[in-house]
Parts: C-alpha cells; structure tokens; sequence
C-alpha cells in the first residue's frame, strides 16, 4: 500500500509538471499574442516590384549595333542601339534645300514690295502728265485746235493710267500683307520650314537610342542587321533603386491595415538573415479579379465564395536595399505593425507619389537653331541684310488723285457727251455742203 500511494503521489507530481508546463506554455503564447502578434498582419504572398523601363525606337530602321547585352548594368545617358541613319540624313538635306528655297522666296517677297512701291510712283507721275495733256488738249480742243480723235485719246489714256494706279496699288498692298512687320527669320514661311529641318534633326538624332535611367539590361530581342519598327521593344533597362514591395493580403486582414503603418519584409533570397525595413504606402483600389482580363461572373448558380486578396504597397528603405539588392518577382514575407491606427484607409493628399524623371531627351535639339540660322544666313539677298532681324514696316499707300484730276474724271462723261454732239453737228454741216454742190 505504501508502494502504491507513493506511485499515485509521483503520478500526480508528473501530471502536475505537465499540466503546469502546457498552462506555462499556453500563458506564454498567450502573452506573446497579446503582447507581439496581434499587432501585425502577416502573409508570405508578397513579391518584389519595380519599374520596367523598355526600350522603343520613334522611328523605324535597320539595327547597326547592338552595345549592351542581357544582365550587364548600364548607367543614365549611355547608347544602347544605333539605327541606320542614311534615310534620315537624306531628309535631312530635303528640309535643308526646302528651307533655303523658302528664305529666298521670302526676300523675293520684300523685293516685289519695293518694286510696286516704286511702280506706283512712276505710275502716279505718269497720271499727272497725262493729266497735263488732257487738260491741255481740252482747252485747245474748245477752240476746235485739235480733232475730236486726239482729245478722245487723251481722256481714254488718262481713264488708263488711273486705274492701273490702282492695280498697282492692290497689288502692293496685297504683298505687304504678307511680309509687314516681319523679319525674314520669323517670317511663317521661313519658321514652317525651319520646324521641318528641326524634325528631321531631331529624327536623325535619335537613330542613336540612350538609356533614360540606370539599372541592368533585360529582355533583350534584336540582333543586328534586324528591322525594328516604331514602337518595338527592343529591351528593357531595370532600376534597381526603384525597388517596392506588393503584400497580397485577404480581404479579411485590411481592416486595420491604414498607410503610413511599418513593416517588416524579408526576402527568401536573403533568408531570415536580413531583415527590410519599410512602410505601408499604398492601398488598392480593387481586387485583382476586378482587374483581370475576364473578371468573373457571379451571376452564375454554380458561384463559390473566394476569399480575395488585394495588393498592399510597401515602400523599402533605400539604404537597405542598396546594401541587398532585391530583384523582380522575388518571394517575400511581410509583417505589417498595426498597432498605430493613426494613419488613412484612404488618402487626403496628393502628395507623396514618387516621381520619376529623365534629363537625357533634353539634348536632343543641341545645335539644330545655330544650323538653320547658317542656313537663312547664306540664302538671304545681302541687299536684304537688315531685315533679318528687323521687321519692314511700311505705310499703307492710298491712291488719291488731286482735285483737278478727280474733277476731270468725274466730269468726263460730261465731256463724251459734248464730243459726241459736235460731231454729229460737224457731220451734218458736211453732208449739207456736199448736197449743195
């Protein structure tokens, strides 16, 4: 009996030291739930993303070289491809000849200006000598010194010259509209011309294809000698500082997932043996079956409830990540703190986007004004040299005659009616003399 009351004693010390152990355990769990894991949300359906920079060329063309292959790191500005460039030279030269043509039309323009200027002036004095004529031609004609012919010619050459006063002076005015208060260089003939030659600069200078950003080369698709379109990708540049992480959570664990919220990220890459630091940045706007090509029809009777999952945007600390680098579509495990629930579900502001910029096109233009100047330069008349740059303003020109002429013409048909009559009377007086002999 004693024997078996001290096995009953040990029995019980056993499950006492088992059952204190379990409840230690669970204590200890409890408190580190309630202390640690309920304040992060978890998953490992996380991957790394970045941005894809690719590759196109504007124009097509025959790919002369090739410089930088798959996985080699290429920095901002460095030429990757070079397109044959004999199709855009020989535009090139078109535009240069178009350009040249057009300025020297241009300064025939303010030349044919000048020119009926000056046929107005000769024209105007020519109105007054033949109005001198008339007149005189009148005076004797009253005393019956001249014949009815020649006073006739001289009405009709005065009527002649005046209006093709005025033709010559529609056409001054109809030029001058087109070269008033221009210069040759920003004439719109010239400038239309000039953005052409800039076009085929421009066209000439991207046969030559640059990395707009830093990162390793991907997906490259040409060989040399290949036809590329516009448009084409011909690679892909990778930059490894544009670097975030999409967390795929449930639907069911967003509820107190807000932005601004740290995380914790490790990558299968680098193990448990780093770990990156970040913050929530971004909430989605949809599930990804919402924005699937297909997104499912629920309207079905044979429908089955899925738990979907929504991409949360983490931002990575730079340093870190330069220190480890990551690359896309690694696999990740993320823990999201949600113990500060001071941040938005949805965003106020918006601000905090990054931005993404490259300088490298900006160049693209470099020397294309001090190429079309030399070419204005030469094709302009040397006798036009001051209207490069200065604007011709010249006055309108009104055509208007002085008293005595205007006078004259207004009472000429006054006057056709007074030759008419005497040579009719002059008529009449001749044939009755011939009927008396």
């Amino acid at each position: 009996m004693p024997r078996e009351k001290k096995i009953m004693i040990r029995r019980k010390k056993i499950l006492c030291y088992i059952w204190g152990s379990f409840a230690a355990i669970m204590l200890f769990i409890f408190l580190f739930w309630f202390f640690f894991l309920r304040h992060y949300k978890y998953t490992d359906d996380a991957y790394v993303h970045g941005n894809q920079v690719y590759i196109t060329p504007l124009h097509p063309g025959f790919v002369t070289s090739v410089l930088f292959d798959d996985s080699f790191l290429v920095r901002e500005g460095q030429l990757l491809v070079t397109l044959d460039e004999t199709d855009s030279k020989i535009a090139l030269q078109k535009a240069k000849e178009d350009l040249a043509q057009t300025v020297r039309d241009v300064c025939e323009l303010f030349h044919q200006v000048f020119v009926y200027k000056a046929e107005i002036d000769l024209k105007t004095a020519q109105l007054i000598c033949n109005a001198q004529d008339c007149f005189h031609r009148e005076g004797v004609f009253r005393q019956q010194g001249v014949s009815v012919e020649d006073y006739q010619h001289a009405l009709a050459a005065l009527r002649t010259e005046f209006f093709s006063l005025k033709m010559s002076g529609a056409l001054y005015h109809k030029t001058l509209a087109t070269v008033q208060d221009t210069t040759i260089h920003n004439h719109p003939l010239v400038m239309a011309a000039a953005d052409k030659v800039r076009r085929e600069w421009v066209r000439l200078v991207r046969c030559k294809i640059y990395s707009p950003v830093e990162g390793l080369v991907a997906q490259r698709t040409i060989q040399v000698g290949m036809w590329v379109p516009a448009g084409q990708p011909l690679m892909s540049v990778i930059p490894l500082d544009q670097i975030w992480v999409n967390a795929n959570y449930k639907e069911t664990q967003l509820k107190h997932i807000r932005l601004g919220q740290k995380v914790n990220v490790t990558a299968d890459l680098w193990g448990f043996s780093h770990v990156f630091h970040g913050k929530v940045v971004g909430l989605p706007g949809g599930s990804g079956n919402a924005f699937s090509l297909l997104p499912p029809e629920n309207l079905s009777g044979n429908w089955i409830k899925i738990v979907q999952r929504l991409p949360v945007r983490v931002r990575l600390n730079p340093e870190e990540v330069r220190k480890h680098p990551l690359r896309l579509g690694l696999t990740c495990r993320t823990w999201v703190d949600i113990s500060d629930q001071e941040g938005k579900w949805v965003p106020t502001k918006v601000a905090g986007s990054p931005s993404y910029h490259t300088p490298i096109f900006k160049t693209e233009e470099a020397g294309d004004e001090e190429f079309i100047a030399t070419i204005v330069s030469e094709n302009i008349d040397p006798t036009l040299k001051k209207y490069a740059h200065k604007p011709l303003h010249l006055p309108g020109v009104k055509i208007s005659l002085p008293p005595i002429i205007d006078e004259a013409l207004r009472q000429n048909s006054q006057m056709e009616e007074q030759v008419l009559e005497y040579s009719e009377s002059h008529d009449e007086e001749s044939l009755g003399e011939e009927c008396k002999h």
